[in-house]
């Protein structure tokens, strides 16, 4: 318990810590700013009414009944108006309303500056989407600013919201921010939560606070949280807190910072992660066994990340990936979306990559953070790559790689020690590009050199040698055929069909020194005698779509196939023998016939027993808006005994206006059994959203373990925070594509 007291007392002094250098610093490099207002040239004001009177003498412009002006970006209207046209200033009465980019403001009474833009207004409204404020007395003191004393704002547009959030001063800054002080936030008439200052800037999509309550057989009964703390410029601090009765409380925060906003936008920007959970600890209303063991003793689970970028000019970039977990499990335990979508050994490396216009150059240095993994690190590695340059005014190029690395592997809970070598490896490449009529013919040669420290046993260093030579022939071709329809909705405007065949031999010569000598840390200690021709072929189907007024170029069909054959040679000599074979058949297939429909597909065909090799198929359609469907299907023979079959449905349907469902099923094809479904059920209550979901890990979805969980989402921040969904857009289990965005549990 002491231990964990003090691990949370880390994390928070480490982040406020930084938060506070941080700030420091910006507050320190701020200087008193004199605000002084240009002088602005007067330009006439046209009123409009039923009724208009100008006093020249006085200089004033009065109206009447169904008044508007138009004047510099700025709509006025009322039902009575006098205007001071050497001021221009104006007194404004009966249903104003004044209208301009950023916002609409509303009253009874005003009194308006055109020239500066500004007024103030008693009982007034404030429209700002998506942002909605009334005030007792609402004063326009900017260009995008204004001031709301005694006032509430609330995103429900309702005459009496839902929700609102009610301060003694409010500052509306339209499509920027909002600032008040000393708020209290109510639902209906009941005061729910106070802020001692609340900021919120307008692009952000998630809420400010968030809770999700639910129920889960590993979890027990949990509620999850996530307060989000608006800083600086673009700094935001997320500070969670998370309670399972089974797993007991957690605490953690995401740090995501901009070092622009002190003033130093070279150093980049980042993201830090941190959490703690105190397994089996205080309030832990049902203990449970861990993953690797059945031990019900309290511990400390956590995980730090930390994932930094730099940009020391467009094209040189710096990263830096910090990893750290308190077992191989936490992941799975807590933050099983994350788990799923990547499923590997958390990274750990320190980069600056620089792309040139005939190099590129990268240092790169991983180390391993946590004994229970097995992983090779870098300490460090350096490469440098040359894309092919021409030689001079001749049909010659040349490319290169170089890389020059210190390996160390370490085993997992040192089973093995530890193998060391270092490693300077070179390869070269000349080839000759010419054209034979439609053909395009690339001849070329390769060598490689690579010195070892040692090999196995540790001997002394050494050198390999490996040679190789081919040539790649292709080609490019393409019809235009004048099809003009829209049959079917097809929507098309001319089809051009292009096709790209490709062909290549290759043939490496036997590396000197063999890969069964060699400690194996990646695929340059795997070469091995190599001859054998690469296949392929291209078709594509394009035309073009109107998009608004214009006619734009779309791919409706793409299909690549493509096959690598390997010859088997005598050794020693330049003789073929029975045994070759292909190393297996790719098939690459996209169709987008319908903007509202898309199907890809990659497979892998094993030429060796006509068996798939891996596999993926992905299915999109959403014809109506009130429906989209989105199917996937993923096989990986990764060994025998651990292949990935699997099936994903999931379906969303707007049932109406208030209601909509959604179905999410993972079948095991390899099983024959459901892996996982979930169903969510969401309510409309105009400003806010309220879905309940229910997920259940098999086919009974009574008796399988399961998680239930109530979530309220604002529709103006739809994004929540907290992570539980199982979509397609979000892992698909058929799917070769992830676009995930980050989650904090679940």
């Amino acid at each position: 318990m002491t231990e964990r007291k003090s691990t949370v007392r880390k994390i928070y002094t480490y982040v406020f810590a930084f938060l506070f250098a941080f700030f420091a610093f910006q507050l320190s490099s701020y200087a008193l700013l004199e605000d002084k207002l240009p002088s602005k040239p007067t330009k006439p004001i046209t009123v409009n009414g039923d009724k208009v009177e100008y006093r020249e003498n006085e200089n004033k412009i009065t109206a009447k009944g169904h008044v508007e002006i138009d004047y510099d970006n700025v709509k006025l209207f009322c039902d009575d108006i006098e205007v001071d046209t050497k001021t221009q200033k104006a007194a404004c009465k009966g249903n104003v309303r004044i209208e301009r980019p950023e916002g609409v403001l509303t009253g009874d009474y005003i009194l308006y500056d055109f020239l500066e833009k500004r007024g103030e207004i008693n009982e007034a409204a404030v429209k700002a989407y998506p942002w909605f404020g009334e005030a007792g007395k609402t004063a326009k003191v900017g260009d995008n600013e204004f001031l709301m004393n005694k006032g509430a704002i609330s995103t429900c547009d309702l005459d009496k919201p839902h929700y609102r959030i009610c301060a003694d001063e409010i500052k509306m800054f339209p499509n920027e921010k909002i600032i008040a002080k000393n708020a209290v936030m109510y639902v209906a008439d009941t005061p729910v939560m106070w802020f001692p200052y609340y900021y919120h800037p307008v692009i952000q999509s998630r809420a400010k606070v968030q809770f999700i309550p639910g129920t889960s057989s590993d979890w027990g009964y949990f509620l999850l949280s996530a307060w989000r703390f608006y800083m600086f410029g673009n700094t935001k601090v997320d500070a969670l807190f998370d309670y399972r009765t089974k797993k007991g409380f957690a605490e953690g925060a995401n740090v995501y910072y901009s070092m622009a906003d002190a003033g130093m936008p070279y150093l980049g920007k980042g993201v830090f992660r941190a959490y703690v959970a105190e397994q089996n600890g205080l309030g832990t209303y049902s203990k449970s066994g861990f993953r690797d063991g059945d031990s019900t003793d309290e511990k400390d689970r956590k995980r730090f990340k930390l994932i930094h970028r730099m940009d020391f000019d467009p094209r040189t970039v710096g990263m830096i990936e910090f990893n750290k977990v308190s077992d191989k499990n936490v992941l799975k335990d807590y933050f099983y979306n994350e788990y799923e979508e990547n499923n590997t050994v958390p990274h750990n490396y320190a980069s600056i990559t620089t792309n040139q216009d005939n190099f590129m150059a990268k240092i790169n240095y991983e180390k391993r953070m946590d004994s229970f993994y097995t992983e090779v690190q870098k300490l460090p590695e350096v490469e440098m790559d040359i894309p092919d340059q021409r030689l001079w005014e001749t049909p010659f190029y040349y490319s290169s790689t170089m890389t020059a690395t210190s390996f160390e592997k370490k085993y997992a809970d040192y089973v093995n020690p530890p193998e060391r070598v270092k490693r300077f490896d070179i390869q070269n490449k000349f080839s000759y590009v010419a054209k034979a009529g439609p053909l395009n013919i690339v001849p070329y040669v390769v060598s490689e050199q690579t010195t070892y420290s040692a090999n196995k046993w540790q001997s002394g260093a050494f050198n390999r040698q490996s040679y190789g030579e081919g040539v790649d022939v292709y080609s490019r071709f393409h019809k235009i055929y004048d099809v003009n329809t829209n049959c079917l909705g097809l929507d098309i405007n001319q089809l051009r069909h292009i096709v790209v065949p490709g062909a290549g031999y290759f043939h490496r010569h036997q590396p000197t020194v063999g890969r069964e000598t060699l400690l194996q840390m990646d695929k340059i200690d795997t070469l091995e005698k190599e001859n054998g021709i690469v296949l392929s072929l291209e078709n594509k189907l394009q035309t073009k779509r109107h998009v608004g007024d214009k006619l734009e170029t779309v791919d409706m069909a793409r299909f690549i196939v493509g096959s690598e054959y390997q010859f088997r040679m005598e050794k020693g000599n330049a003789g073929f023998v029975d045994g070759g074979k292909f190393d297996g058949i790719d098939f690459d297939t996209e169709l987008s016939p319908y903007r509202w429909l898309s199907i890809e597909s990659l497979v892998n065909v094993k030429t060796s027993n006509q068996s798939i090799g891996s596999g993926s198929l992905e299915f999109s359609l959403f014809p109506v808006d009130r429906l989209r469907l989105d199917a996937g299907y993923r096989y990986e023979k990764r060994v025998e005994l651990d292949s990935r079959n699997q099936f994903t449905f999931d379906v969303n349907y707007v049932i109406n206006p208030k209601w909509k469902v959604g179905l999410y099923e993972r079948f095991d094809i390899h099983t024959g059994s459901i892996a996982e479904q979930q169903l969510s059920l969401t309510r409309d209550l105009h400003c806010w959203e309220v879905e309940l979901s229910y997920d259940v890990e098999g086919n009974n979805f009574f008796k399988d373990n399961f998680t239930f969980w109530l979530a309220f989402r604002l529709k103006a921040f739809p994004d929540l925070q907290l992570g539980l969904n199982r979509s397609f857009s979000q892992r698909p289990a058929g799917s070769h594509r992830y676009d995930v965005a980050p989650n904090s549990t679940g």
